[in-house]
């Protein structure tokens, strides 16, 4: 079967794929019976809110879920990049002008139990969830971890974060890892704060002490306003890997449309891996072909995306190589982030 020629124009379609079937309730799941190994997801985020916004119930049980990205429209959804589309790029960029008077209802709905509910059906065994700290009456790295520790700390695991502004960034990240922070979550765009500044580096610099690897947000997709691109371009993040040679760096996106630049880093550099959240089938094919597929992680980037959306992609990229696909969706983030069982 030519897995490339089916197409999968809605969520609902990764059905037609025999890695993929429809449960009694409707709802896709994994095929147990096409060996997908239990897949660990280096890439999510529980709903944000901040200062003002209202304090997020992120173990609320009743709540939908409902993601960024809307995969119910006809689409390709295995190969084409469609989002952000111009409505969900309006509603992103509202909820960040807007974030810190009010809470995004988006946010409401990304909960511990829609992720939990999601990992089950996708045989997703961890899932690392990244934090996004603001630089004043900040909460969502505290909510995290707090909502982590209450429900299934067995297999979500928070990392750490702060704002690099904060001034007690130093006990805060000790803090964090004393707590089983397994990672840094670093986004240079949503932070406004460049990976090449002085106070991106002094975190840097700790996480390097800490053994503490760093998930950065890397390139852009093209919607973004262009000041927030140039901070995460990546000829930014040079002089970070030249000077923190023992720290693990991950390219969160795989650089999103600078895959080229990504792939180069990755080649020069052998602490840096690349994340595979958010690429497209045919990209994800490219960089297997081109990176060492020791440093390529599996991420979902829940809940702008529906798991089933990137493991699908994952799947097919990398149909016929078994060793490389439990590679990428297990094995190299057991080992970058030491999960035993």
């Amino acid at each position: 079967m030519d897995l490339e020629k089916i197409e999968v124009k809605t969520y609902g379609d990764l059905a037609k794929l025999p890695y993929f079937k429809l449960g009694e309730d409707g709802k896709l799941r994994i095929n147990p019976e096409a060996g997908i190994p239990p897949i660990i997801d280096d890439h999510s985020h529980l709903g944000w809110s901040y200062f003002f916004g209202g304090v997020i119930n992120h173990l609320d049980p009743e709540r939908k879920v409902w993601y960024f990205y809307d995969y119910s429209e006809p689409q390709d959804v295995l190969n084409e990049k469609a989002h952000p589309t111009p409505a969900e790029k309006k509603m992103i960029e509202h909820d960040i002008y807007m974030i810190l008077f009010r809470c995004p209802p988006i946010g409401r709905a990304q909960t511990v139990p829609n992720m939990l509910e999601e990992m089950d059906l996708f045989n997703v065994s961890h899932i690392c969830i990244s934090p996004i700290e603001i630089p004043f009456r900040s909460r969502h790295a505290r909510q995290t971890f707090a909502a982590t520790a209450a429900s299934c700390p067995e297999r979500l695991l928070p990392f750490a974060a702060v704002h690099p502004y904060t001034p007690s960034y130093e006990k805060r990240i000790r803090d964090m890892v004393a707590q089983g922070a397994r990672g840094f979550k670093y986004h240079p765009e949503f932070q406004f704060v460049a990976p090449d500044s002085k106070k991106a580096m002094r975190i840097f610099a700790l996480c390097e002490e800490l053994g503490l690897p760093v998930l950065c947000h890397s390139g852009f997709t093209g919607a973004e306003p262009g000041f927030m691109k140039k901070l995460a371009a990546l000829p930014r993040y040079r002089v970070v890997f030249e000077t923190f040679p023992k720290l693990n760096f991950i390219l969160g996106h795989a650089g999103l449309n600078n895959v080229t630049e990504a792939l180069e880093y990755a080649r020069e550099f052998p602490q840096v891996y690349l994340d595979l959240a958010g690429q497209t089938a045919g990209v994800i094919k490219e960089i297997i072909g081109k990176a060492d597929t020791d440093r390529v992680l599996y991420g979902s980037d829940w809940a702008f995306y529906p798991m089933g959306v990137t493991i699908a992609r994952t799947l097919i990229a990398t149909e016929g190589k078994p060793d490389v696909r439990r590679k990428i969706m297990r094995d190299n983030a057991a080992r970058l982030f030491k999960i035993n069982d």
